[in-house]
């Protein structure tokens, strides 16, 4: 198998690719699943939503458990992480995570509609790392 490093990936600064690095070391997957996933999970103003020490199956933990509490009257939040700082382009770019994470349903037209630039360029490279068979070289 083919290895990539890091340095072929679009980050959108320094924070965003430290992020990631760190995403990946705390899970030790290197999978496309997990690399598409943590890629976009380490966008800075996605990653600033959550504590990464506190996931445990993969970097939305904190999302999918505030979507199965949202209903609940005795839900009193999370350590695990916060939706509040989120804005509908961060937000498409979480359930197209949730998507190439494992199928979540996405409305691809509506990340298209909202998304500038630069996000547009972010989701193209978690596409693109979801699509490829070759493994990141993460230092």
């Amino acid at each position: 198998m083919q290895q990539k490093s890091t340095s072929n990936v679009y980050f959108t600064n320094e924070a965003h690719q430290g992020n990631f690095l760190k995403c990946m070391h705390q899970f030790k997957c290197n999978n496309r699943e997990y690399r598409s996933t943590c890629y976009l999970a380490a966008f800075p103003e996605i990653f600033k939503c959550f504590s990464l020490e506190n996931q445990e199956n993969g970097p939305f933990d904190w999302y999918f458990e505030q979507m199965q509490n949202a209903d609940s009257a005795n839900y009193e939040g999370s350590i695990k992480g916060n939706t509040a700082p989120l804005t509908s382009q961060t937000n498409a770019l979480v359930h197209l995570a949730l998507n190439l994470w494992n199928g979540n349903k996405f409305d691809l037209a509506d990340g298209l509609s909202i998304w500038d630039t630069d996000l547009y360029k972010v989701a193209l490279q978690a596409i693109d790392l979801r699509r490829r068979e070759q493994e990141l070289i993460v230092q």
